[in-house]
């Protein structure tokens, strides 16, 4: 996926190291007791097995995470 902020594709995890791909990944959230999916951008050490939620957000992709908690 293309960024034009220039943020690298990978990082490492800073809790166990592994590596953290840029990109989105879709998550389900609990709001109001019923099931929210969208798609989050960040770096993810898995973006195919949902059980996997380790990962990062910076700037902007914390503005869209609290938009998907406050139901935006």
């Amino acid at each position: 996926m293309p960024d034009p902020r220039n943020y690298p594709d990978t990082i490492q995890s800073a809790e166990s190291s592994r590596p953290l791909r840029r990109g989105v990944k879709m998550l389900t959230i609990n709001r109001d007791g019923k099931p929210f999916t969208y798609a989050q951008p960040g770096w993810w050490a898995s973006f195919d097995d949902p059980a996997d939620d380790e990962g990062q957000l910076i700037d902007e992709d914390n503005v869209i995470r609290a938009a998907a908690r406050a139901g935006v």
